[in-house]
């Protein structure tokens, strides 16, 4: 097994393991160490089906579904499918996720701990994936910032985020708006594993800073997440076919961006890794 490092703050591609077969806990020890301190792993050129996607997701925790149920398979209910591409006039996966920028599942009291994507078929150009280190957003501002928000918390909605990201859909239904309700999380987290601290933000689905008048927060949550995303923080992945992404959704923000959705099949699969709350 090597290790590349692909950016200097985030990202580690990783070389010389076939995930079809077992990782030895010795190998595994070590990339779950690489994760916690790059946050972004990379295993390219993998043929793996399903019960080996999953089986390798178990290492890193316990699994979680879904509220868009209609979107996870039968047979591995485990598995969520991004996707344009349609079976029987019905879409196979969800389509136009995840084109803000966010960390999975923060609007769950228990935000998952991290996310294995998986690429099936992806186009030749375009859709590509960012992904952006909260760590080093944190690291980066200045004291008087840091003691402003060390001990501010947020509102993260998934109704929010359905609303802006989803005006052309079916609204939510009722049982999966119960399954979402509003929840408060601290605007600066700490990292259980490592104790690092990074920023906890999110377009959309970080309705409001509280404690805050309505401008203000505003002002500060769009100051915050421009800076979290700076070029120099940032990693920007080009998918091939075969590629598997683990994050670490503590620590990380990433987004999906727009591709020739008329011209192109993609067909992604992700699982995700159960969480705790965030502290």
């Amino acid at each position: 097994m090597q290790l590349e490092n692909l950016t200097s703050f985030i990202g580690t591609e990783v070389k010389g393991l076939d995930l079809r077969e077992p990782v030895s806990d010795d190998d595994f020890a070590v990339l779950r160490e690489t994760l916690n301190q790059r946050s972004v792993l990379l295993f390219r050129g993998q043929r793996i089906n399903e019960s080996q996607h999953v089986a390798f997701s178990r290492r890193f925790g316990p699994l979680l579904g879904h509220v868009l149920t209609q979107f996870l398979k039968k047979e591995h209910p485990e598995v969520y499918v991004l996707s344009n591409v349609s079976e029987n006039g019905k879409p196979i996966g969800n389509h136009k996720e995840g084109w803000n920028w966010h960390s999975d599942l923060s609007y769950k009291a228990e935000p998952s701990m991290g996310a294995l994507l998986y690429a099936l078929e992806v186009p030749p150009v375009e859709g590509d994936t960012f992904f952006a280190s909260m760590h080093a957003a944190y690291d980066a501002l200045d004291d008087a910032m840091k003691a402003r928000i060390r001990h501010l918390t947020a509102t993260h909605s998934y109704a929010n985020y359905y609303g802006k990201a989803f005006a052309d859909r079916n609204p939510l239904t009722p049982e999966q708006l119960a399954a979402t309700p509003d929840v408060v999380h601290p605007l600066v987290r700490t990292h259980p594993e490592t104790g690092r601290l990074s920023l906890y933000v999110g377009e959309d689905v970080v309705k409001q800073i509280d404690g805050l008048p309505a401008e203000e927060s505003a002002a500060l949550l769009a100051e915050l997440n421009a800076h979290a995303i700076s070029p120099e923080f940032s990693y920007r992945h080009k998918w091939l076919a075969g590629d598997l992404l683990v994050w670490d959704n503590r620590c990380t923000m990433h987004r999906a961006t727009p591709y020739d959705d008329n011209t192109y099949r993609r067909v992604m699969h992700r699982t995700t890794v159960a969480g705790d709350r965030p502290f």
